[in-house]
């Protein structure tokens, strides 16, 4: 059996695991289009903000793939020959397989305005490469205008503000964060982030950038920039997977085992659309924890496992400038919120029924484990139980059957693996 991964992430790293766990010696060969290795991309912004050195970056070091027994080809996948499995380089090289994995991840989005794509001073934080770049441009006391509020957006915000330049972020939706957070945690955030002195403008999106570093705003502002960081989303890589016939959507679509249309070929991580398990619904799932587990069960399954995979909950976590953010579930189903705060600690759950179906934790990362249990388990539990744990949240209040329920996780394992 020959194995080959198109993609070195985090995806990959677990498919290899995956693999191994189930097959010591079959080759396999990693095509590694960014010639990086296999390293950790939320570490960017900490490389960017000088708190990472280049050797803490790997997410699996170099040792790792020669003591698995991994061909790490540095070169960039072009075609895909689905008909006589083999995977065409650019350099020319071409490559067979028995079974296949695209773990070809996401880039981000460049919006279509005018002047973007033509002034030097317009990049995106979204690869190492990117913040070797950035980290020649970054003038300390000089403007920086970061495009968008996400994840990506409020981590390049706080490297640039750590390295002493002023931070303006530009956000279309009317909040900070508007993916993770509610109103009025999204208030508190900005609120944070503004008293350390990065400003936040909301409401507005950028219409123009001009040659002399001038960015346009749709009401009539203008800032003057000497970066502007383009984080407005990221959209999966589907172009060697469409070019070959697989079927996809918004992202590649793959079953319960993570194969997709073509019987050889598996995907895994940010690349495929797979399924939001709280409201059953298709999702592309850019999340860290479920690109290594899904490339671990798509790595069983190409090693001969049936293991199924039943899709993910959304859940993002950040810290940034001293205050931690996490949240998780879906903002789309009503139900009833609880709100607690003290000081600078602030949750609110979201129950249905019963259920909890989001919470959103600031500073109080100490009951987001448990709570995030208790999304996915969706176990019922009285309003007056809610109304208890959130009159003083904390571990020695949750409710008694969630305690019960932990005893439980050995004898249960969510992903349920049979050889074939």
């Amino acid at each position: 059996m020959k194995y080959v991964i198109i993609g070195n992430g985090i995806a990959a790293a677990g498919a290899v695991e995956g693999i191994r766990s189930r097959d010591r010696e079959s080759p396999i060969a990693i095509i590694d289009g960014e010639q990086r290795g296999s390293y950790s991309r939320p570490l960017i912004t900490y490389y960017l903000a000088g708190k990472r050195k280049a050797e803490q970056m790997h997410y699996r070091p170099p040792a790792f793939f020669h003591q698995q027994g991994v061909t790490v080809i540095p070169d960039r996948a072009v075609k895909i020959d689905n008909q006589t499995r083999q995977v065409i380089l650019q350099s020319g090289l071409v490559v067979g397989y028995d079974r296949l994995l695209l773990a070809t991840g996401a880039s981000p989005i460049i919006p279509e305005i005018p002047g973007i794509r033509q002034n030097g001073c317009v990049k995106t934080l979204y690869t190492w490469q990117d913040a070797e770049q950035l980290d020649l441009l970054v003038t300390p006391g000089q403007r920086a205008v970061v495009m968008g509020s996400g994840l990506i957006g409020i981590k390049a915000a706080e490297a640039l503000y750590q390295r002493g330049m002023q931070v303006t972020i530009i956000e279309k939706q009317t909040q900070i964060l508007p993916r993770l957070l509610s109103r009025t945690s999204a208030e508190l955030v900005k609120e944070h982030l503004q008293d350390k002195g990065i400003e936040i403008i909301t409401g507005q999106e950028v219409t123009r950038i001009n040659g002399d570093n001038g960015v346009e705003l749709a009401d009539g502002r203008r800032l003057t920039a000497q970066l502007v960081i383009v984080a407005i989303g990221t959209r999966p890589n589907l172009s060697l997977a469409a070019d070959c016939g697989l079927a996809v959507n918004q992202g590649v679509l793959v079953d319960s085992h993570l194969r997709t249309s073509d019987a050889n070929i598996f995907a895994a991580g940010d690349v495929i659309e797979t399924n939001d398990i709280l409201t059953g619904y298709p999702a592309v799932m850019a999340l860290l924890p479920l690109a290594h587990r899904e490339g671990f069960l798509a790595g069983q399954n190409m090693a001969g496992a049936a293991c199924s995979y039943p899709g993910g909950l959304l859940i993002n976590s950040v810290h940034v400038l001293g205050m931690n953010i996490i949240g998780a579930g879906s903002p789309q189903i009503p139900g009833q919120t609880w709100l607690w705060q003290q000081g600078n600690h602030y949750l609110e759950l979201v129950t249905e029924s019963g259920r909890l179906v989001r919470y959103i934790a600031l500073n109080m990362p100490q009951v987001t484990g448990p709570l995030t249990s208790l999304i996915e388990k969706q176990m019922e539990i009285q309003d007056s139980l809610w109304q208890e744990f959130i009159s003083q949240p904390g571990l020695n209040r949750l409710p008694p059957m969630y305690w019960e329920a932990i005893k439980e996780v050995a004898d249960n394992d969510s992903y349920r693996c049979r050889a074939i």
